[in-house]
């Protein structure tokens, strides 16, 4: 009888503009520290993160809420899953220069946080071919995204992306996705992934 393995999937996700990777213990790499619920927790702590993207889907979690799960291939086969909130700085960046890449050629990934004006801005920056991925939607060519909408909630103003995320949301599912369906292990893997812890 012939055995082996289906995949084996190695989880990231992205905070203070790094990939970080949690082990349940100690590694000869890791960081300890307490999270915001009081647990300690392991981990690796990466500058970017290198593969082919083979899928990319929406998912949500009771305790973290909405969030991108984009799921990458590197050059070793090694199945990669990469985490960040749905409405952010990481999101916007990763999704407006998704359409300057060539979807089927390996990429970076690198996620950025820096201080502006007293607040934490966060993007991702796309590499291909050692050449930085500009954006496709900017705010002087938006190419169709809609800008975000300045409202108040509990008096106070804020800026809300609703309608920008809901564009980009689509533009994947209609023009990044649609080039993707034609790998075979796609479904098999998301199909798994699904069946994994956040």
């Amino acid at each position: 009888m012939a055995v082996g393995k289906l995949f084996e999937a190695i989880f990231y996700t992205v905070s203070n503009g790094r990939i970080v990777r949690q082990f349940q213990n100690k590694t000869s790499s890791s960081i300890e520290r307490t999270n915001k619920n009081g647990r300690v927790v392991h981990e690796e702590i990466y500058d970017y993160l290198e593969g082919t993207i083979i899928d990319i889907v929406i998912k949500e979690h009771d305790e973290y809420g909405k969030f991108w799960s984009v799921t990458l291939k590197d050059n070793e086969d090694t199945i990669q899953n990469l985490q960040f909130n749905y409405s952010s700085g990481y999101a916007a960046g990763f999704l407006k220069a998704l359409p300057n890449i060539d979807i089927k050629k390996s990429i970076k990934i690198i996620p950025n946080a820096k201080k502006v004006n007293e607040k934490i801005k966060t993007t991702i920056f796309l590499t291909q071919n050692d050449k930085a991925a500009k954006w496709y939607y900017t705010k002087e060519n938006p190419n169709g995204l809609p800008p975000l909408q300045k409202i108040k909630i509990k008096g106070k103003e804020a800026w809300d992306d609703t309608d920008a995320m809901e564009f980009l949301e689509r533009m994947v599912n209609e023009k990044i996705l649609p080039q993707l369906k034609n790998e075979k292990e796609i479904k098999i893997i998301s199909a798994a992934l699904d069946d994994l812890p956040f």
